[in-house]
């Protein structure tokens, strides 16, 4: 049945699987003084391609500097200083490219009291106006948020988590394997983050790709005796460090509030867990629902189809990483 629920998810959504992740964009404004103010604006990117988002402000906010820009692996990024006499109070922020748009932007601002505020922008979201008064009460709410959002966006994560259900034979099984790839990309992500320990991020992409590659080709052999599906808890601890180290580089581009790090990085992990819990539902709801129109969908029927789509996709994003990784 597990297996079935799975095959299932990815025939209904294969043609969304050939996207990568997209990562949120940040945009945190530091006072400086009481009418000067820092600003760094990070989008995502690819080679030379970046996201198409700008940032403005109303005409209250002068610019007094040029901006420095730099496309570094990953980022675009933008430094410049802005002017305001009237203070942060009464800013209008906007994110221009959001209209139909998948794309977050985390948005933080720091005033001269060191007091942080936090929002996510999207497309129904556009704009935000500074409040008088900056209270730091939105981190819990915001980094849950973005950990939900980037893990059921994070389709190289989905897909992985996908093939480990497909090769837990029986609920028990299913449900060490799946505690055993959290507890795994917990510790490496807490640590990537707090930066106890780290390492390049494009080569982590890549082998997270080939590590669904690997997966992909177990299911199609199906081999009971091989050690992926006589230990899949193995597997997803081993391939879950590596995992752990992608989602700490989200972290590492949206950062986390100078005040509030080890909160908003438990807030995130949280987040992380429950879309992956949101994901694993949906799998059974999906498998719920076809079995109404097809009673005998089978295992057997649908083991190739799974493993090829998800072999083939990854071996795109193996290639596509390996390129930008040279």
């Amino acid at each position: 049945m597990i297996k079935i629920v799975t095959a299932c998810w990815l025939l209904l959504f294969s043609t969304n699987l050939w996207a990568d992740d997209m990562r949120p964009a940040s945009l945190t404004i530091t006072a400086l003084d009481n009418n000067r103010f820092d600003v760094i604006w990070k989008v995502p990117a690819k080679g030379k391609q970046r996201l198409k988002l700008d940032v403005t402000f109303d005409i209250s906010a002068e610019d007094i500097t040029k901006k420095r820009m730099q496309l570094l692996p990953g980022a675009y990024i933008e430094q410049w200083e802005i002017k305001r006499e009237q203070g942060l109070a009464g800013l209008q922020v906007n994110i221009l490219g959001l209209i139909d748009s998948s794309a977050d932007v985390l948005l933080r601002i720091i005033d001269s009291q060191k007091q942080t505020a936090t929002a996510v922008l999207n497309t129904d979201n556009q704009s935000y106006l500074v409040p008088a008064k900056i209270e730091q009460k939105n981190t819990v709410i915001t980094y849950i948020t973005l950990g939900v959002e980037h893990i059921l966006i994070g389709l190289d994560h989905l897909l992985f988590v996908a093939c480990l259900i497909y090769i837990s034979s029986t609920r028990k099984k299913l449900i060490l394997t799946i505690t055993g790839f959290t507890l795994a990309h917990s510790i490496t992500l807490i640590m990537a983050a707090t930066g106890v320990w780290s390492i390049p991020i494009a080569p982590v992409e890549a082998v997270i790709a080939l590590s669904i590659v690997f997966l992909a080709i177990e299911i199609a052999k199906n081999n009971q005796q091989s050690i992926s599906l006589r230990y899949p808890v193995l597997v997803s601890s081993s391939f879950g460090l590596l995992h752990g180290f992608g989602f700490a580089s989200v972290l590492a581009e949206i950062g986390l509030p100078v005040n509030e790090k080890v909160t908003a990085l438990l807030c995130f992990n949280i987040g992380v867990e429950i879309g992956q819990l949101l994901f694993v539902a949906s799998l059974f709801l999906v498998y719920r629902l076809l079995l109404v129109f097809k009673q005998n969908l089978t295992m057997d029927k649908l083991r190739h189809v799974t493993s090829y789509s998800c072999g083939s996709i990854a071996t795109y994003w193996l290639i596509e990483r390996l390129i930008a990784f040279s």
